[in-house]
């Protein structure tokens, strides 16, 4: 028994530190992938003439629509199961 935890353990061990050399190997490939998608953005809106705030405005309003949408949906499944329960109970 005590010769498997010694095993488990240092097993552990060993892919713990696989573990943080992936991490700190990870970290700047994140780095680099984010600066690769911000100059992404800025080569579209060059391409199409327009600003990053222009883009982030529009991010906002379609955002704002879709918000909209959800909570209209919602709603309206509130209604539709409230107004199935009416209905069941003028059945009875």
């Amino acid at each position: 028994m005590k010769k498997e935890l010694v095993q488990v353990k240092a097993k552990i061990k060993k892919l713990q530190e696989r573990k943080a050399l992936i991490d700190e190997e990870l970290e700047p490939l994140f780095i680099r992938k984010e600066e690769l998608e911000n100059e992404e953005i800025i080569a579209i809106c060059r391409k199409n003439n327009i600003t990053i705030e222009e883009l982030l405005a529009n991010a906002k309003r379609n955002k704002k629509k879709s918000e909209d949408i959800k909570h209209l949906k919602s709603e309206y499944q509130t209604n539709e199961s409230e107004n199935t329960q009416v209905f069941e109970t003028d059945e009875k």
